[in-house]
């Protein structure tokens, strides 16, 4: 065909509306051709399941089947290099969208196991058409796209620029039917709002990962990517042992978000990435100790405005090489590691997030491995129907809108912070971030109003007391740099040196029970600061011979515990300075702030092993109630047992607690009394008889109760 003919001339058979090749004679301004009308037929069409395909500008659309009066295709488009791919539901010729798009670096010819298993659910859940047969025609898409895919993909220049940053431009919220968007907000609604979480990432597939227990780490990594997604940046360590659910717990967590998950990063990596603008969460699997050093991580925190990556190139006017620099937007970054020590610079930026690796979290994950059996089944059945919550909260995540949060507490928590410890300047911070980000999450149930056009959002008491319960834990390990093996190690080191004058590499091994390296990685780290010191004339006194280092204490140092501090806030007169500030900042809301709070408990009955009990404000539980048991006593005169009986529940019920301002030496404490300050320590306040009944296990009751009154004479209790 001439030029003229293939530009003007109509009398010959029609261009291909396949776009391959024909339409490259097309002038640039001109698409009059993309899509010819229908009663031009073109037999060249490729067919799938005896229907045509349906081309779109980026890609096309593949028949399924007609099920309960709707048919169901799936597409695929193509836009900058990367694929995304939907379900669409036709109901009397009426396109209906019910998900958000899926976006891969490949298209439906390449398997991915992750696409592939969102696809199924999806439609599954939207049609209840059985998944055995969703996932048996997602592999026959595959083959045939993969037979077809020149046929199939458009050659369409797509350099326009509503194309670029796809993923950001697209809100996810609008590809949500509106009856569905009411379900989700509903969500959103529930003051146990964690309740609901902590059921989505249990209820789970067994092959798919779940998470039981790690109450603290999973909802403190879950507020910073809820945070991500709005625009706030951290640094997310999860630090322990291996094997013991770090990486897990990230995979699951960051399920929920726009993440991008890779094995290792360089400043090359970095600087090349395409697509850090279609994610929120940059997730680096495992991260060496000696890693921690690279600057790319370590500058991908807010304080640093990002990562500038700087890459050598030739100019080509001149000839010669200059240095390009590059400027990498700050994402929230998480990582997992199994590092005793991490670096000081990195560490300082980070949300240390230690991993439970307790014998009671040992056993509940063991019984639920030991389940996957009865689960699949359940699941074959249709008795069960795993990820639907996991799936909704996921979409609900995407009506969460951005805010500028107002803290109106703010100046209550200058306490909070030891002045001693530089660490605190950047660590306040973390604890802010905590409180604005459960705001965030919690945004249908707080204040929210415009001020000069701005939205702001009014924290809670309930937000602080979420950092608090669930942060705390992880604001220590940041301030300190412990995490629970270091906790649990230093009052052993002690111990060693109390009964044998030193410490060693040897004796600490022997005691702990673990390797050489490993207790030679404790040792250093106490040593670096300042906990403990290597002293040539105690080696010499026991007459140590060879290069071995012995450690005796410094008495510089002692590890005092973060969380009493933040223990001691008034939480009433944090609640009535939200409801002030509201009424002087936004005088026309009718928001009532609530006297409630949901706070977890570990329940060994319930699934997911734990349970969120509504609590109000002015409770015992809380920490603001104060137990009047010396008052309104009743007497017998009668019964001398019955006396006895009611003198000893008395006792029982007496609150007790660390006594503010007083000094301990953390490192002459008996066993005992370590557990009884290690419990105190916690958020939820004890009683005489909650202590007996949490410490029993370990120790005798009449040990356990001299010990508390053997403390309070000592005034460490009261």
């Amino acid at each position: 065909m001439s030029e003229e003919r293939g530009k003007g001339d109509r009398s010959e058979t029609p261009l291909s509306n396949t776009l391959s090749s024909n339409d490259k004679y097309l002038p640039d301004a001109d698409l009059s051709m993309v899509a010819l009308p229908d009663k031009m037929e073109e037999p060249s069409v490729p067919h799938f399941r005896d229907k045509p395909v349906q081309h779109l500008v980026d890609g096309f659309c593949l028949i399924f089947r007609e099920y309960n009066d709707c048919e169901y295709w799936i597409c695929e488009e193509k836009k900058k290099g990367s694929y995304f791919v939907q379900w669409l539901e036709f109901r009397d010729s009426k396109p209906q969208k019910f998900h958000r798009m899926l976006s891969n670096r490949n298209g439906l010819d390449v398997e991915n196991e992750k696409r592939d298993q969102a696809l199924v659910r999806y439609l599954h859940n939207r049609a209840g058409i059985e998944k055995v047969e969703i996932s048996q025609f997602l592999e026959e898409v595959g083959i045939f796209i993969g037979e077809n895919r020149y046929s199939l993909s458009p050659e369409y220049d797509e350099t326009s620029a509503e194309d670029k940053d796809t993923l950001e431009a697209n809100d996810e919220s609008e590809e949500i039917p509106e009856e569905k968007k009411e379900e989700l907000i509903e969500i959103l609604k529930r003051p146990n709002l964690l309740s609901f979480i902590d059921e989505a990432l249990y209820e789970r597939s067994p092959d798919d990962g779940f998470i039981i227990g790690e109450v603290e780490s999973k909802h403190t990594l879950n507020f910073n990517c809820v945070g991500a997604r709005l625009g706030s940046s951290t640094i997310n360590t999860l630090k322990g042992a291996s094997s013991i659910g770090k990486t897990n717990t990230a995979n699951v967590v960051t399920g929920l978000h726009r993440t991008k998950k890779v094995g290792s990063l360089s400043d090359t990596a970095l600087k090349y990435a395409d697509d850090l603008h279609n994610i929120d969460i940059l997730y680096i699997q495992e991260t060496l100790e000696e890693e921690f050093k690279n600057k790319e991580t370590r500058l991908m925190s807010a304080d640093d405005g990002g990562f500038i990556a700087e890459t050598t190139i030739k100019n080509p006017k001149t000839g010669e090489f200059e240095v390009q620099q590059t400027t990498i937007p700050v994402k929230t970054l998480v990582t997992t590691t199994t590092a005793i020590e991490l670096d000081p610079e990195f560490a300082s930026r980070n949300f240390i997030i230690p991993v439970d690796d307790s014998e009671e979290q040992t056993k509940r994950i063991l019984e639920e491995n030991f389940k996957s059996t009865e689960k699949k089944l359940q699941e074959i059945k249709g008795e069960i129907d795993f990820n639907t919550k996991y799936v909704d909260l996921k979409d609900s995540y995407s009506l969460l809108k951005s805010y500028t949060v107002l803290i109106p507490y703010e100046s209550d928590l200058l306490e909070i912070f030891p002045t001693s410890n530089p660490r605190a300047r950047r660590d306040s911070k973390k604890l802010m971030q905590l409180i604005k980000e459960s705001a965030l999450l919690f945004q249908f149930q707080r204040c929210r109003d415009e001020l000069n056009d701005l939205p702001v959002l009014v924290a809670s008491w309930v937000d602080l007391a979420h950092a608090i319960i669930l942060g705390g834990p992880i604001l220590e390990a940041t301030l300190t740099g412990f995490d629970k093996r270091l906790i649990e190690a230093l009052p052993v080191i002690y111990e060693i040196i109390d009964e044998k004058g030193y410490v060693s590499t040897k004796s600490l091994q022997k005691k702990l029970k673990k390797s050489s390296k490993y207790a030679w990685q404790i040792l250093n780290f106490f040593e670096d600061n300042g906990y403990i010191y290597h002293d040539s004339d105690t080696k010499r006194l026991f007459g140590i011979k060879g290069k071995a280092k012995v450690y005796i204490k410094t008495g510089a140092r002692e590890y005092k515990n973060l969380l009493l501090a933040i223990g001691n806030i008034d939480w009433f007169d944090i609640k009535n300075k939200e409801e002030n500030f509201i009424k002087e900042q936004i005088p026309n809301s009718s928001h009532q702030v609530g006297e409630h709070i949901y706070l977890p408990h570990y329940d060994p009955t319930a699934p997911n092993k734990v349970v969120y009990k509504q609590t109000p404000i002015h409770s015992e539980e809380f920490g603001i109630y104060q137990n009047k048991a010396t008052e309104d006593v009743k007497t017998s005169e009668n019964n001398s047992e019955i006396l006895k009986d009611e003198s000893r529940n008395i006792e029982s019920d007496k609150v007790v607690k660390q006594s503010e301002n007083v000094e301990i030496d953390y490192r002459n404490l008996t066993a005992i009394e370590k557990a009884i300050l290690t419990e105190l320590a916690s958020f939820h306040k004890h009683t005489i008889g909650s202590l007996i009944d949490e410490l029993k296990s370990r120790f005798q009751t009449v040990e356990i109760r001299k010990t508390i009154i053997d403390m309070e004479g000592s005034g460490w209790l009261s």
